[in-house]
């Protein structure tokens, strides 16, 4: 059986256990795992196994607080502690995001400063997570370094709900592990392991599964209303369905505020004397006066977002960054100020202020969405397996890594591991994994060098990545080429669904090193065929991945 240390509440060991009848260990990739203890009761476990001590192992990193202690008394079978745990991520539900936390930006930031600001670097010394004298003992770990960007606003919400929906959105896991008596708050994404591991009846590894399909909590359309009364409620509508395939919801994003404070603004939107493009601009009559940007952009968090942007701001245009796609425009007013506090110039850091429409909608999109990911088809594995056949956890495969799951009648899916249940008794240990599939749409191509988009933001690459630099507008700007047939898994830019009316007058955007350039489809064409005379049309072939 594994060893279980025991700690106190600062963290420090007291004591180990070698000795048990059961215990059942269950960790979770984006949830709160927990544990369970059946011991013998003997004067030295009970002085062990109180509320607010740790249970912890050298093999694994989830540590578990006791919150429950059960003593059964049993005269035939002798007197047994049942002590059960919980994950110390369990801490950040002990927390609300106090007042609003806004992000327009990257998403691990986000979740980081909301952590930073309820749990480690809080207004309040009471809010602290500190030890018995005081010393603060509850830090962030070392950066993920997702790229992955957010719009999103937040408030009075329990910060471990928080975390799970943003992790849930974007296929991550989180963890709270102890190192020299301190807790670390971490996000992580397991690998995929899905070409080499594999659990299947052929493989002699996986005794049993449960499969479960379900279609019956399906929305893929939200209605988000926001701020305001009756009619003149802001509104935005998240996702698109048709006919009968469409299923609605309604989100009320009241809480959702226009209102922040100017210091929280001009965080997220430097002025220029902070280095920024911001700027206060008062009206000819000194009557309103607005703060705006010279530059913004906007992310995008959706096609039918970014369509009514190139409407209403036709002098901007899409931008690739590392991070995500946004929208980039310019002298935009993105606030209404306290006329009065500008012209005395009197604006303080707690003054509020009140968003527009171009960076306030896209919250709306956000909550909508989120809710969406509660509404959808779920595909499960859950199996019980070999432990030591073919492949060893923790050393083959770990939590959150996407593995391959196929049954006895042929099912199979590429599933990511977010339970293990491991059992330890006096009959042997047992591991039971839970898969789940979830479809990860988020993920781009990696093409080095430069890379195209459709108008509609279809990525593009070729087959082979081969590069060849065209001139453009005097620049040299390197593309991707090919004269060979396509892959299965790719298609012509002609072979498109949505470029089925594909014309010479079709815009095409062409990335490099994170700038956008646009071109109609006739120049790009006209453009490759001066360069390379010897290619004829037919031969230029742009594949979408």
């Amino acid at each position: 059986m594994v060893d279980i240390y025991v700690l106190n509440g600062d963290l420090k060991p007291i004591g180990i256990i070698d000795a048990y009848t059961s215990l059942l260990w269950v960790n979770r990739y984006d949830e709160e795992g927990d544990c369970e203890l059946y011991i013998q009761a003997t004067s030295e476990n009970l002085e062990l196994l109180k509320e607010g001590n740790y249970l912890s192992r050298l093999d694994d990193e989830m540590v578990c607080r006791i919150e429950k202690i059960e003593l059964d008394t049993d005269a035939e079978n002798g007197d047994y502690i049942i002590a059960t745990g919980y994950d110390a991520k369990k801490i950040l539900g002990q927390r609300v995001i106090w007042g609003t936390v806004t992000a327009d930006g990257n998403a691990e930031e986000y979740i980081r400063n909301i952590v930073d600001k309820n749990l480690i670097n809080t207004s309040a010394m009471s809010r602290q997570i500190r030890n018995s004298s005081g010393k603060p003992n509850f830090f962030l770990g070392d950066k993920a370094g997702f790229t992955q960007v957010i719009s999103q606003q937040a408030s009075f919400q329990k910060i471990n709900e928080k975390v799970q929906e943003i992790c849930k959105m974007y296929g991550w896991g989180y963890k709270v592990v102890v190192v020299d008596e301190n807790f670390y708050f971490q996000l992580y994404q397991g690998k995929d392991r899905s070409d080499s591991v594999i659990f299947a009846d052929d493989f002699e590894n996986l005794i049993s599964t449960k499969y479960i399909q379900d279609y019956s909590n399906i929305a893929n359309v939200a209605l988000v209303a926001g701020e305001g009364e009756g009619s003149d409620r802001a509104q935005n509508v998240s996702g698109y369905a048709e006919s009968i395939n469409r299923n609605e919801i309604y989100v009320d994003a009241r809480d959702l505020s226009r209102t922040i404070s100017w210091e929280d603004l001009t965080t997220m939107y430097p002025a220029e004397e902070q280095g920024g493009e911001g700027y206060i601009l008062v009206s000819e009559d000194q009557q309103t006066a607005t703060y705006n940007m010279r530059i913004i952009d906007i992310v995008i968090v959706d096609e039918n977002q970014l369509m009514q942007l190139e409407k209403e701001y036709p002098s901007g245009h899409l931008v690739i960054k590392e991070d995500g796609k946004y929208y980039e425009a310019y002298n935009i007013p993105i606030a209404d100020l306290q006329i009065e506090k500008v012209i005395n110039d009197e604006m303080k850091e707690n003054d509020s202020v009140t968003l527009r429409d171009i960076v306030y909608l896209p919250y709306l999109l956000s909550r909508g969405y989120e809710k969406l990911s509660e509404y959808k088809k779920t595909t499960s594995f859950e199996g019980s397996i070999e432990p030591n056949v073919s492949f060893v956890y923790k050393h083959d495969y770990y939590l959150g890594d996407k593995v391959t799951v196929r049954n006895e009648y042929g099912i199979e899916a590429v599933a990511r591991i977010v339970e293990i249940m491991e059992t330890y008794d006096d009959t042997g240990s047992r591991i039971e994994p839970k898969f789940e599939y979830i479809e990860d749409n988020d993920e781009q191509p990696e093409v080095e060098g430069a890379y195209l988009l459709t108008e509609d933001s279809q990525y593009i690459s070729t087959e082979n990545n081969e590069l060849i630099e065209i001139e453009y507008k005097n620049e040299p700007l390197q593309i991707a080429l090919t004269s060979q047939s396509p892959t299965v898994a790719s298609k012509k830019i002609t072979e498109l669904v949505e470029a089925d009316e594909l014309s010479d007058d079709s815009c095409i955007a062409v990335v490099s090193q994170g700038e956008t350039k646009k071109f109609f489809y006739r120049n790009l064409k006209q453009q490759l065929l001066n360069e390379f005379e010897a290619i004829s049309n037919e031969e230029i072939d742009l594949i979408c991945v």
